[in-house]
């Protein structure tokens, strides 16, 4: 019977570990995609796969940004006062209830006049559309869509940012022209124009771009340190 060499036990029981502690790292490492999923930014197709190998079209792009405002810029809960007793939490209860009513009821008559009235909500969006409830949101709580966009039309690296900047508010000319600007938005306006300079799309201006890169650069431009 074969001897046991200890030695050659222990070095295989070190080369197990290793291996199951870099394979979930490398084997089920998430895209870009599934990432967002994840945050909440992405749903996919009807058959549940999200397809990154394919084109990106605007209106994909758009309903992409849209949720991000959904989510981070658009307030759940609104005050007035800076509560310091029982009249302050009144005075915000009472002006979050107006404020979350008027939104509610903007959002609901900006749906109906479209879907009554059967007008596009923006060129090639009408009441049947995928994006209709989305910029319905966006009009409800004042954001802004550039104009020019082709819902349906393949996305370039140039209009990637375009959409970004446009929908996010931000101006490079107000930034450097302003200085009462907030210090988040500045932030944000830097880490973008950081993130449109450091950016392979930027060779791209004229190129169709994949689901997978559109989520990669919008996902670094999030997330800036990342």
């Amino acid at each position: 019977m074969k001897k046991i060499n200890l030695k050659e036990v222990m070095c295989a029981f070190v080369l197990v570990v290793v291996f199951f502690e870099i394979l979930p790292n490398v084997a089920f490492a998430k895209t870009p995609g599934e990432t967002l999923k994840d945050m909440g930014y992405v749903i996919g197709f009807a058959d549940g796969k999200l397809h990154e190998e394919r084109v990106m079209n605007q209106g994909e792009l758009v309903a992409l940004v849209v949720r991000y405002i959904e989510k981070n810029l658009i307030p759940k809960k609104f005050s007035f006062l800076t509560e310091k007793n029982g009249f302050d939490r009144f005075v915000n209860r009472g002006y979050n209830f107006f404020k979350i009513s008027y939104y509610k009821l903007r959002y609901f008559s900006i749906k109906a006049y479209y879907e009554i009235s059967s007008k596009d909500i923006y060129p090639g969006v009408d009441r049947s559309h995928y994006l209709f409830s989305q910029i319905v949101l966006l009009k409800a709580y004042g954001f802004r869509l550039p104009d020019g966009i082709d819902v349906d039309a393949k996305l370039t690296g140039a209009q990637f940012f375009n959409i970004i900047y446009g929908m996010l508010g931000i101006d490079e000319t107000e930034f450097i022209l302003n200085g009462e600007l907030p210090q988040s938005e500045k932030m944000l306006v830097l880490s973008v124009v950081h993130g449109k300079r450091g950016s392979s799309l930027s060779h791209q201006s004229d190129s169709y771009i994949t689901r997978n890169k559109a989520f990669e650069e919008f996902l670094r431009l999030i997330q800036p340190g990342a």
